[in-house]
């Protein structure tokens, strides 16, 4: 799959297209991504992805930009990162993933005006979108619009309907909602896959160090988070996995790292490293213990009962070093 960012194509290759934030890429985005692969792949034409290198709302949010997106449900952290949405989104047979910059600029076009910009890089010969579907400043343009467009700008058009799981509609506002509610395992039917975010390992306080079950502690960025307390995991370092006992802080309490994991088994300083973190089950609340040794015992129970029902040899491998 061919990414593009600051090097757009100068020939405008003939494609047919999906547009979105596509956060999680979770079991309704699968849906539209294989429609366009096997579609594309009928008329021999490239299926095109795409999205935005900031989703907006987060980058309103940042910014302090008025804006009616900004107005909406605030930004509450992502499901995946880039790397991640990168790996997904090949792994459904995408030809080329195309990153917007997200910037002002971008998100005041108006709906005309931003189908003339993607069709200037692009002959789109047919777009396939959510029945949800919005663009242009504000999110100010929707299907009746696109449907317009493609009359104007000669591209067919095709909507997909909401996909649904459980009784339930499949949506990032759904698996993000299950995330902070601590239902890791409940969240697997909806996004397809356990939730995994992915940070750098920085400097600790070492407390689990003075307790002999050592941390790496990882600034999660802008991922949206977990419940606090502790959870069973998977952890990926340099493509080698290990069980973890994860611990996620209160973020209203802590400003930088809110994530502490200790890899079963591992025995050497991984400092500075990217590790991903795959979340399989929520073990506990977080607790206060008034000494050490309480707490070193609830660690070992946590490890004891991690190791006891988790295996290494049983995880999927493929899948989780691509998380």
């Amino acid at each position: 799959m061919k990414v593009l960012y600051h090097h757009l194509p100068r020939r405008r290759r003939a494609c047919i297209a999906t547009i979105g934030v596509f956060d999680g890429i979770h079991l309704g985005h699968k849906y539209i991504l294989r429609q366009l692969a096997k579609q594309a792949g009928r008329q021999n034409l490239a299926a095109l992805v795409i999205t935005f290198d900031i989703a907006p709302q987060q980058f309103l949010q940042k910014a302090h930009l008025a804006n009616a997106w900004s107005a909406r449900k605030p930004f509450s952290g992502y499901i995946s990162d880039n790397h991640q949405k990168i790996s997904h989104i090949a792994s459904c047979g995408i030809d080329c993933l195309w990153f917007l910059k997200t910037n002002r600029r971008l998100l005041e076009l108006k709906g005309r005006d931003f189908i003339v910009y993607i069709c200037k890089y692009f002959s789109i010969r047919k777009i396939i979108v959510g029945e949800d579907f919005r663009f242009g400043y504000a999110g100010s343009c929707g299907i009746s619009d696109l449907k317009k467009f493609s009359d104007e700008f000669g591209f067919s058009m095709q909507i997909l309907r909401k996909r649904s799981k459980n009784k339930k509609i499949v949506s990032s506002s759904l698996i993000r909602k299950l995330i902070q509610e601590g239902k890791v395992k409940e969240l697997i039917a909806f996004l397809g896959r356990p939730f995994a975010l992915r940070g750098r390992v920085v400097e600790g306080r070492r407390v689990g160090r003075r307790l002999g079950f050592p941390t790496a502690n990882v600034d999660s960025g802008n991922y949206s988070m977990p419940l606090p307390g502790v959870y069973a995991a998977y952890a990926a370092v340099r493509k080698k996995l290990f069980l973890a006992a994860v611990f996620v802080n209160d973020k209203q309490a802590k400003k930088s790292a809110i994530i502490e994991a200790h890899l079963i088994g591992l025995h050497k300083n991984i400092l500075g490293e990217i590790i991903t973190i795959v979340f399989l089950e929520y073990l506990r609340k977080a607790r206060i213990f008034r000494s050490l040794a309480p707490l070193r015992s609830a660690i070992r129970k946590d490890i004891c009962r991690i190791s006891a029902k988790y295996s290494i040899a049983k995880a999927p491998r493929t899948q989780l070093l691509v998380s």
